[in-house]
């Protein structure tokens, strides 16, 4: 990276490939997204974030691709721009938002969403049964479509642990109830997005850059509209860099544009 502040890592770690969701709803006052408060020992520790985490080898299960509607692999791959192995970002924004908030994005058979998911979810976050093996279960297909791509950012090079961390966005089914998983998760919320940029709670870097291009949506129906106005044309990649400002290790975009400070702190060794 150019630039490097000296005192800095000269060593980049892989970005490990990752997946998270806005997940929307509408009130009677507007756009609602839902943000969860990580624990403070987790990457970003402490600040509220959307559900996603990393890539897992189960989101590239062939019998779990061919449950996936609208949207295979060949296509989710161009959209990414991969060679291969695109749709595992759809299916893994799926899976962690279910792990971390309960709610599942699939339908059954009839088309119909999942009721009483309680035990599977158990069941998932202690291992003891795979996402795959899960919705062959409960012939659950996940319709993937409805699922957005926007954007796409990559750690600074800086980091001890990075990520290359896809975003989607998606209209949350009425009625859903969410809960926290209480493991990585401690709390979760639905914001207005101009309430969550108010200053009072913290926020990550790309959580903040995202939630003020929601605030100028007002509607569901809106950031739906410019969601699926991304497809078909390539999403640039947003590369923060760390530079040294008035003496302090600042995160900012190659525009020059200042995210807010770099903290070390928010790449801990402890996986998602």
């Amino acid at each position: 990276m150019s630039g490097q502040p000296r005192g800095m890592p000269w060593h980049f770690p892989r970005a490990l490939p990752s997946a998270t969701l806005m997940l929307l709803r509408q009130s009677r006052t507007g756009l609602e997204v839902l943000l969860l408060r990580r624990i403070t020992r987790a990457a970003f520790g402490g600040a509220w974030v959307f559900p996603g985490g990393v890539l897992d080898e189960q989101d590239g299960d062939a019998q779990l691709h061919r449950r996936c509607l609208g949207l295979g692999d060949s296509r989710a791959s161009r959209m990414l721009g991969l060679p291969r192995n695109g749709l595992d970002y759809w299916v893994a924004a799926i899976r962690e938002t279910f792990e971390e908030t309960g709610v599942l994005a699939a339908v059954n058979g009839c088309g119909q969403g999942p009721r009483g998911t309680l035990a599977e979810r158990r069941a998932l976050l202690e291992g003891r049964l795979p996402f795959a093996e899960l919705c062959r279960r409960r012939n659950w297909r996940l319709p993937v479509k409805r699922l957005h791509y926007v954007s796409h950012w990559i750690t600074p090079s800086a980091a001890p642990r990075r990520f290359s961390t896809r975003f989607f966005l998606a209209e949350s089914s009425p009625g859903v109830r969410v809960r926290a998983d209480g493991r990585e998760i401690l709390q979760t919320r639905w914001f207005e997005p101009g309430q969550a940029l108010e200053g009072k709670i913290p926020l990550a870097h790309p959580t903040r850059h995202c939630l003020r291009i929601l605030s100028e949506m007002g509607s569901v129906s809106r950031a739906k509209k410019w969601a699926a106005s991304m497809a078909g044309r390539p999403v640039p990649v947003t590369r923060p860099e760390v530079r040294r400002i008035d003496g302090k290790l600042m995160s900012c975009l190659p525009t020059g544009e200042v995210l807010g400070p770099f903290y070390m702190k928010d790449y801990p060794g402890a996986s998602l």
